[in-house]
C-alpha cells in the first residue's frame, strides 16, 4: 500500500467534534451500528459543517466504517484471558452475521521473515481506496458468505485507524519501490501501485501502465516516463519512475535482466553486441534546424523537474536503457502523450 505520502499530502480524518458525536451515537445505540438513515444524516451534517463546506464531502461509507471499527475496538478492551477476546453476538438487524472471531496472536506482525526491517504486506483501506503498509494483523473473522477478514493496523497509524479488510480482495504482498536501474522491468499492461497527488490528498492507488517512454539515463538517474491509468477513477497521467511501485510478480523479469548482464560480463562479444544495440527507444529527435531552439528549452525543463543541472550532450555519465522488447515492452508513448510529457 503504499508508503506514506512523499509530499506529506493530507489524508481524510474525522475532526474531534465529529468523533465525539459519533461516539455519543454509539453509546446511545448500546454499541450497535446505527441504521443507514442516521449514518447518511451524519455524513450530510459533517459535509455541511463550516470546516468542510465546499472542501471535503464526507461519504456515508466512511461514517459506517468508523462505527464498525470503533465497535470492535471497544469489544477488544474486554479481556477474559490472555490472548482471548470477549465478543458479543452481532445485532439481529445487521445484514451480515459473524460466524466466528479468532483471537489475536500475541505477536502477529505483518512480516514473513525474521529481519524485521521491511513490511511484507499491504492492505487496501475502505476509507479512501488507497493502499497502506500493514504493521500488524490484530485479529481475524469469517462471515457466513465465506469471506475471511482481518483486522489490520496500518504502518504509521494508531489503534483508532485499525480496520477490518477482506483478505481475498484487500490484502496482498507488499509492492516494491523501483530503483533507477529497474525501470526496464515496468512494461505496458502491468499492474502497479502509483503515487497520485491531488488537491485534497496524496495517496497510493492501483494503476495500469498504458505505455512507456524510455529515455537515456544520466547522473540524475532514471528519466523514463510512464503513461498510467488509475483503476479507481480512470484518470490518466504521465509519471516518473519515483512514483511507481512494481508488483512482486514482476521479479522474474529482474532476474532475467541480471542473468543477462552477468552473461555479458563474462562474454566480451555479447557485451559489445548489447552496447551497440542499447539506445533510447524510438524517441523523436529534433532536426538540425530546430536543435538550437528545441533542445535547450527541453533539457532545461527536465533539469528543473529533476532538481539538478541539465545533462550535456554526450555526457560520459549517461547510461543507455536496456532493450526489453523481448519482455513485451513497446517503448513508445502516443504522440499526444509525448507532447504532455515533454
Amino acid at each position: 500500500m503504499g508508503r506514506p505520502p512523499l509530499g506529506g499530502g493530507p489524508v481524510f480524518r474525522f475532526t474531534p467534534s465529529e468523533v465525539m458525536e459519533m461516539e455519543a451515537c454509539l453509546q446511545v445505540s448500546n454499541n450497535v451500528i446505527p441504521d443507514r438513515g442516521l449514518i447518511s444524516s451524519l455524513a450530510e451534517k459533517f459535509s455541511a459543517s463550516a470546516e468542510r463546506s465546499g472542501k471535503v464531502v464526507v461519504q456515508p461509507k466512511q461514517v459506517w466504517n468508523w462505527f464498525q471499527n470503533r465497535r470492535y475496538a471497544q469489544r477488544a478492551k474486554v479481556v477474559k484471558a490472555p490472548g482471548k477476546l470477549n465478543v458479543t453476538p452481532a445485532a439481529r438487524d445487521e445484514p451480515i452475521q459473524i460466524r466466528n472471531v479468532a483471537s489475536p496472536a500475541p505477536s502477529a506482525q505483518a512480516k514473513n521473515s525474521l529481519d524485521g526491517n521491511q513490511m511484507e504486506f499491504e492492505a487496501k483501506s475502505a476509507r479512501d481506496g488507497a493502499w497502506y503498509d500493514v504493521a500488524q494483523f490484530i485479529s481475524h473473522r469469517m462471515f457466513e458468505t465465506g469471506d475471511p477478514e482481518v483486522l489490520v493496523r496500518f504502518s504509521g497509524f494508531g489503534i483508532e485507524e485499525d480496520e477490518w479488510v477482506n483478505v481475498r480482495k484487500c490484502v496482498r504482498q507488499r509492492s516494491l519501490p523501483c530503483e533507477a536501474s529497474e525501470c526496464v522491468v515496468v512494461l505496458p499492461g502491468d499492474l502497479i501501485l502509483c503515487f497520485q497527488e491531488g488537491k485534497e490528498q496524496a495517496l497510493y492507488f492501483d494503476a495500469h501502465v498504458l505505455d512507456a517512454q524510455r529515455r537515456r539515463h544520466d547522473a540524475r538517474g532514471c528519466r523514463c516516463r510512464f503513461l498510467v491509468r488509475y483503476d479507481h477513477d480512470q484518470s490518466e497521467e504521465i509519471v516518473p519512475l519515483r512514483k511507481v511501485c512494481r508488483r512482486p510478480e514482476t521479479e522474474y523479469r529482474l532476474r532475467i535482466l541480471q542473468a543477462t548482464k552477468a552473461h555479458q560480463a563474462s562474454s566480451p562479444e555479447a557485451a559489445a553486441a548489447a552496447a551497440s544495440q542499447a539506445q533510447p527507444q524510438k524517441l523523436q529527435r529534433p532536426t538540425e534546424a530546430d536543435s538550437a531552439e528545441a533542445t535547450a528549452p527541453r533539457d532545461a525543463a527536465a533539469a528543473e523537474e529533476a532538481g539538478g543541472p541539465p545533462a550535456a550532450a554526450g555526457d560520459s555519465n549517461a547510461e543507455p536503457v536496456p532493450d526489453v522488447e523481448h519482455l513485451g515492452g513497446s517503448g513508445e508513448i502516443p504522440p499526444a502523450a509525448k507532447t504532455v510529457a515533454e
